[in-house]
């Protein structure tokens, strides 16, 4: 660690640097049996901990990650990695990136960052080795550092960007020697937990934001990104300043502690304290133990449940769709047929995010119309439509999408439309299904799938109640009219009018063409680009 220019603090108090039979012989008594784990009753403290573990593996999923980052993001839980050995694998890391790479930064700018990482990977993990005694699963935490690293290291702009975030959030971490000084008691157990939480969620959204880079400026015009990084910052630095004021209320019991113990009353304290815990040793194995079988019990009865969930909205998606593709295969077909554009089409070159900004900052409770071409090239908004659902699905951001310029076999009409996204949506909220019956009942939804408004009243209801909900609609140009419904008539002014009554529903629509004339007088926000700089046409 030294050659990396990481300073060592030479001053903080540790069991080894009080003086063997001294006064302090009882914090040093105090300090060798502190336990920041103790089976059976810790569990509570530790929750908010647990359940940001348990997101953060749930993120790293999202990512499809290739079999060498998977691999790399278990390294820490295959190989039993101690806190020495992970700036060693951070600089293994940086060496097999630098193979791979022709740029030549200076060795100045590259061991800056490297430093600057290394400190911060020290205090990250000094809080995961505190927390591992109770669940494995949080070395999940020294994955996502590894595959942050590696994301960054050797780029030049990316590895100033994460700098400056990661001083942000290692100014509010304890430093390593904290976890051997400090009194774990309830109070700081349930300090730190919620410190490693709001770290967890800032390194989650920093994978993401690091990894698809080109994709980070859509998510900071659809999510305002920026903000969001200060507004979980400023929620680390409130827990720190709480962690630290009951730091300070803990050494003043200490030393309290401290003098007690020089007396009889102090050492028959201590005698009674050790026969307590004596007594309560079994105790404390009956609670992990009916704590264990509750766990069990509950993570049972919730699979039951989702089975069951899954199971009728399944019986639902059958009424709906029949045999058709699910979402990701028909996303994996758009891609796969790939996008014939020239540099300047793509929407990071040719002006779209300059609107897309303004919309989001402006009229966000506006549908978005993107519509656009190329000259004879393919358009470039489906490659747009493509980037957002990629950017906005790793962060967890619940997403509704279809593709209308499909083969004649696959084209969707009005109707098959939104029996599509009601579909997904009963995919990805299964629970909807549950919570209104009314709506999702087998036999009634059958009926209502007949008829247009009756259809996408029950699909707006249920949307409405997903937070933060974003519907993508691209070419809908390539969308079909039904004998009882139109895109122009029906599909156009349901869609505007839901997006103006749910603000937390986010409607996207592309298309080739300039908004119809039959619309303009509704509320929606319209922006049209050809790259090629043909006159604009109007579907």
């Amino acid at each position: 660690m030294a050659q990396l220019g990481l300073r060592q603090d030479k001053t903080s108090l540790t069991i080894e640097s009080i003086p063997p039979g001294s006064t302090n012989q009882g914090l040093e008594s105090a300090l060798s049996h502190q336990n920041w784990y103790l089976t059976g009753i810790d569990l509570c403290f530790y929750a908010p901990a647990q359940e940001a573990c348990t997101v953060s593996k749930e993120r790293l999923d999202k990512l499809n990650l290739q079999d060498e980052d998977r691999r790399l993001a278990e390294t820490a839980s295959k190989h039993d990695i101690k806190p020495g050995k992970i700036i060693e694998k951070l600089l293994e890391i940086q060496a097999e990136m630098e193979k791979k790479t022709t740029r030549r930064a200076s060795t100045k700018t590259v061991s800056k960052f490297v430093n600057t990482f290394s400190a911060f990977a020290d205090k990250a993990s000094s809080i995961v080795m505190v927390l591992l005694p109770q669940s494995p699963e949080y070395t999940v935490t020294l994955g996502v550092l590894f595959l942050l690293f590696k994301a960054v290291v050797t780029k030049k702009d990316r590895e100033d960007a994460l700098v400056k975030l990661i001083e942000s959030i290692s100014q509010r971490l304890p430093m390593t020697e904290f976890y051997k000084t400090i009194f774990p008691s309830n109070a700081i157990k349930a300090s730190v937990a919620r410190i490693y939480a709001h770290m967890t969620k800032i390194l989650d959204e920093a994978l993401v934001y690091f990894r698809g880079w080109r994709l980070t400026r859509l998510v900071d015009a659809f999510l305002n990104n920026a903000s969001k990084f200060d507004d979980l910052l400023d929620d680390l630095d409130n827990e720190y300043k709480t962690m630290h004021e009951l730091k300070d209320a803990t050494h003043i019991v200490q030393t309290a502690s401290i003098v007690d113990i020089v007396s009889e009353t102090g050492r028959a304290m201590a005698n009674l304290r050790d026969n307590f815990e004596s007594q309560t040793s079994a105790i404390n194995l009956s609670m992990s133990i009916i704590n264990s079988k509750l766990h069990s019990l509950t993570a049972q009865t919730n699979l039951m449940l989702r089975f069951d969930m899954t199971k009728h909205a399944r019986s639902l998606q059958e009424v709906l769709l029949g045999d058709a593709p699910d979402a990701a295969e028909e996303l994996d077909t758009v891609v796969a047929r790939g996008f014939k554009l020239s540099q300047k089409d793509h929407w990071e070159n040719n002006g779209a995010l300059h609107d897309i900004a303004y919309w989001s900052e402006n009229e966000r409770n506006l549908l978005l119309w993107i519509g656009g071409a190329s000259g004879n090239q393919d358009s470039w908004v489906t490659e747009t439509s493509v980037d957002i659902i990629r950017a906005l699905e790793p962060r967890m951001v619940p997403v509704l999408f279809a593709f209308c310029d499909q083969p004649d076999e696959h084209r969707p009409t009005v109707m098959g439309l939104v029996r599509r996204l009601l579909s997904q949506l009963l995919d990805l909220r299964p629970e909807l299904a549950y919570s209104r019956p009314d709506l999702c009942d087998t036999w009634r939804l059958k009926k209502r799938a007949s008829t247009f408004d009756k259809l996408f009243e029950v699909f707006e209801q249920l949307a409405a109640q997903v937070p933060d909900l974003f519907i993508v609609i691209d070419r809908v140009d390539g969308c079909e009219a039904d004998v009882s419904a139109g895109v122009i008539s029906h599909l156009l002014p349901r869609l505007i009018d839901m997006s103006l009554r749910h603000r937390d529903v986010t409607v996207i629509m592309t298309s080739v063409y300039n908004p119809p004339d039959e619309i303009a007088s509704l509320e929606f926000f319209p922006m049209y680009i050809d790259t090629g700089k043909r006159v604009a046409r109007q579907l």
